[in-house]
């Protein structure tokens, strides 16, 4: 009985255990972000290095165009931030929080293929 109980007042309570609908709004966005494949290669790069436009185009066999893209979605989401050396922007990853979400679901993937 106390199960169903606390089920019940679970269930009462859901609206309020939900993050609010801007919240949830900026967490999909990331996600969106996050299951582009480039915007991923991107993002792995940087968590390896800053790096800038050219250097990323270079590495990854990209357009400086389409990585300059990517960029200023991940930027606007703020999952990088670059800084100014002379001429060029070196981008890094805004922090490390980024970069353990894609090991974690690495990590379930690999138990999923199990």
């Amino acid at each position: 009985m106390d199960n169903e109980l606390n089920h019940e007042t679970v269930v009462a309570q859901l609206g309020k255990l939900i993050p609010p609908a801007d919240e949830l709004n900026r967490i999909t966005a990331i996600f969106k972000a996050l299951g582009d494949p480039t915007r991923a290669r991107i993002l792995y790069a940087l968590a390896v290095s800053k790096l800038s436009v050219g250097e990323l185009a270079n590495g990854l066999e990209l357009t400086q165009s389409n990585v300059s893209h990517q960029l200023t979605v991940l930027k606007q989401l703020k999952l990088v931030v670059g800084t100014r050396s002379g001429r060029n922007v070196h981008y890094q990853l805004a922090d490390n929080h980024i970069i353990s979400i894609f090991q974690q679901v690495a990590a379930h993937a690999e138990e999923v293929a199990d």
